[in-house]
């Protein structure tokens, strides 16, 4: 009877542990001693150990690559003793202090469990927690990140879209009216409103595949909503398109055209308190089109704000009251979106990787017509579409567009976190 059970042990086992099998035998040929069947086992178990090692090692070598970011912990506990305006409120405190704790912990269990990777028994199911583990501390980084580092102050105001072509002429002139186009529909799925659309339109006068051949000299809209100018602020810069001219012939080269896009902030409420003494007003007749009141009272305004020059001007109202009223927040608009252009000047000299300081001179990103390609160079990531005409009208949705609004966020927030470490360091160090 043992015969019989080695036999099929020996013809339906062994040849699965890459052993030579003993089918040609017969049982009475088999004669095999305790000694061979331990030196067996001994084998087996063996094999079976060094694969278990090979496991722990491969998962502890992805483990590695986690790492907690350099002085995260001792910024984060110097910012709960000593709050500024960005954690203000108990609740946020109460909240980066959980989560620091919650860190905390997670490195504890991490390093308990790293001692028992060399169990044969244990390993592979520590290499498994420990992944699980660096998951969930991933997440709490990131989350503290977010509360460490501080909202920008025009990121919830309203925001107001600017196009202009640049080099490329009628073709600059057409791509600039895709792109706006692209954006009023896009802003559209978001849930926002769209108002005071303004354009200058140019004839490009050639009939083509594409629904328009109209272009712009320049063209603007208000947007509003919850938190527009923070999901906008990321799409200024220059967009580049790569296409054979439409206005030209199929023989023609592949010819790069751009369009400037700026995003503006666009305080819903604003009330800036402005000197009298710093306000000149000047009224005059209204010049245009005739009509009632044109030309035959003094209903226009003109301000102008005496310490920079700045001036405004309104006459589209039949009052001058009126008239006057509306210069006024024309010139407020003004000065806050010089204060806007200031302090953005300022985060662009402090960040080096340019990242979210909204330069209307920066090149952003690529449309490569022949390739169905859209590039975004500040993310280096390229995402290709059956047809690029259809992804710039809607077609396939604008979840691309919110893919490279999401990769800006996280790598601003790193790029803004890093600078903060390396100030709260060189503070350190000075005292």
């Amino acid at each position: 009877m043992l015969a019989v059970d080695l036999t099929c042990f020996l013809t339906r086992a062994v040849p699965r542990l890459g052993i030579r099998p003993f089918s040609h035998l017969t049982n009475k040929d088999i004669s095999i001693s305790i000694e061979n069947l331990k030196i067996t086992k001994y084998i087996n178990n063996k094999c079976l150990l060094k694969q278990e090692r090979y496991c722990s090692n491969e998962s502890n070598q992805n483990t590695s690559e986690f790492s907690l970011p350099d002085g995260l912990l001792e910024y984060a506990q110097h910012k709960i003793k000593n709050p500024d305006e960005n954690l203000s409120n108990f609740g946020i405190i109460n909240t980066l202090q959980s989560c620091i704790e919650d860190l905390q912990s997670s490195l504890e269990d991490k390093k308990e469990l790293q001692e028992m990777l060399t169990d044969p028994e244990m390993g592979k199911m520590a290499a498994k927690d420990i992944e699980q583990l660096e998951t969930n501390m991933a997440n709490l980084i990131k989350q503290i990140k977010e509360l460490l580092v501080p909202k920008e102050m025009y990121d919830e105001e309203d925001a107001i879209i600017e196009v202009m072509p640049g080099a490329g002429g009628l073709e600059a002139n057409m791509f600039a009216e895709e792109i706006f186009s692209m954006y009023l529909a896009y802003v559209a799925q978001l849930g926002f409103s769209v108002g005071d659309i303004e354009k200058t339109m140019s004839n490009v006068g050639k009939q083509s595949k594409f629904s328009s051949t109209s272009g712009i000299t320049q063209a603007s809209a208000e947007i509003s909503g919850m938190n527009v100018f923070g999901q906008l602020k990321y799409e200024s810069g220059v967009h580049r398109v790569q296409r054979v001219p439409v206005t030209g012939t199929k023989s023609d080269r592949l010819q790069t055209s751009t369009c400037s896009v700026a995003i503006l902030p666009k305080k819903r409420d604003l009330d800036m308190n402005i000197p009298e003494k710093d306000l000149k007003f000047e009224f005059m007749r209204s010049s245009g089109a005739g009509g009632q009141s044109v030309n035959t009272t003094d209903s226009a305004c003109r301000v102008t704000y005496l310490p920079t020059g700045l001036v405004a001007k309104c006459q589209e109202e039949r009052s001058q009251h009126q008239n006057k009223k509306k210069a006024l927040e024309k010139l407020q608009r003004m000065l806050y979106q010089n204060e806007f252009d200031e302090m953005m000047g300022k985060l662009s000299s402090s960040r080096k990787l340019q990242i979210g300081n909204m330069n209307r001179n920066e090149k952003i990103r690529t449309y490569n017509f022949s390739r169905h390609m859209v590039t975004e160079h500040r993310l280096k990531i390229s995402k290709t579409f059956p047809n690029i005409v259809a992804f710039m009208s809607g077609d396939y949705g604008f979840e691309t567009l919110e893919e490279f609004h999401n990769g800006l966020v996280e790598y601003d927030r790193e790029e803004a976190f890093n600078q903060l470490i390396q100030d709260f360091k060189l503070s350190s160090s000075s005292q």
